[in-house]
């Protein structure tokens, strides 16, 4: 069900925010302060940054693969999960600065989706090259460097966040076709009580990215299903939304009242037919929406750094 929304490529109101062709484009993320996108190539190593001015326009190159990113209170600062480790990142100066790098022994494993919680944690979860094992991990890493393994077992980790009153967060294995939901407590850092929030394999496409907006509707791209679902608090399907790219990754939402969604979307391995079939594939989109988002939340900088400590927290 599209309730009227959507996509028109020839509308006179263009629906492209940035008109290149990321690779693997992911994780857009609005910072209100500045009023700039965030969203990375995460096949290319890139970071990129814009205003709705498209002259404003920035491209880092990080020098590895980049899975997420997270405001911290520093508006020129982001802090960035690489394959290398977590990272804090200069936008100024371009310098990174390590801050912990748990899959260091696993060298087939890097990081893809994350996102910050209501209380300044940074979440990340992590996968296999191949995606093919369950060996991926959910992590969470706080103002002291210290790191927790929070659950593990997935094929693909996937977008992460939480509802408005921060009782429930959501995390989605797409490989598994599955958004799960867990119970959250704020104060801990804690999840548990891991349940399926919607089984998407009657859905086009597996479930990407996602956020929450301020209703409380969870908004989920859907790759190699050309659309965005939104889904109620109950997990039941509430609308969806065709896209004119294949591939769409993630979602977010921004703009100076917060009615803007921003969809990212990759080109990898499409064929020459694909391509030509789908012209925008690798662009980030932008669609206005009648109920707001939630404003990003940001990543507490380290009060103390120390040596990074890990901690395994595996419970739900």
């Amino acid at each position: 069900m599209s309730d009227g929304i959507g996509f028109t490529v020839n509308d006179s109101q263009s629906p492209v925010f940035w008109d290149g062709r990321a690779i693997l484009g992911e994780g857009p993320l609005w910072d209100g302060r500045t009023e700039t996108l965030y969203w990375v190539d995460i096949a290319a190593g890139l970071i990129y940054a814009q205003g709705h001015n498209p002259r404003q326009h920035a491209r880092i190159d990080v020098g590895a693969q980049v899975g997420a990113l997270g405001l911290t209170e520093d508006p020129n600062v982001l802090i960035a999960a690489l394959r290398t480790g977590w990272h804090l990142l200069d936008m100024t100066s371009r310098g990174l600065t390590f801050l912990a790098d748990p899959e260091a022994d696993r060298p087939s494993c890097r990081f893809n989706d994350g996102s910050v919680d209501p209380a300044g944690r940074f979440w990340t979860g992590s996968l296999e090259d191949g995606e093919t094992r369950p060996v991926g991990r959910l992590y969470r890493i706080d103002d002291t460097g210290s790191w927790t393994i929070a659950d593990e077992g997935f094929y693909c980790s996937n977008g992460i966040d939480w509802s408005p009153d921060g009782r429930w967060m959501y995390f989605v294995d797409s490989r598994d076709d599955l958004i799960y939901r867990y119970e959250f407590d704020s104060y801990s850092g804690t999840v548990r009580d891991r349940q399926v929030f919607a089984n998407t394999s009657e859905l086009a496409g597996i479930p990407d990215g996602l956020r929450v907006d301020s209703a409380g509707d969870v908004w989920c791209a859907f790759w190699d299903g050309a659309q965005v679902v939104r889904f109620t608090p109950d997990g039941e399907v509430a609308q969806q939304i065709p896209v004119p790219v294949l591939r769409p990754t993630s979602v977010a939402f921004g703009g100076p009242d917060l009615r803007t969604m921003f969809i990212t979307s990759a080109s990898i391995e499409l064929t020459e037919d694909q391509v030509r079939q789908w012209p925008l594939s690798g662009a980030v989109l932008c669609l206005e929406v009648e109920t707001p988002g939630l404003p990003s939340n940001h990543f507490h900088t380290l009060r103390t750094p120390r040596r990074p400590h890990c901690s395994e927290e595996v419970t739900p």
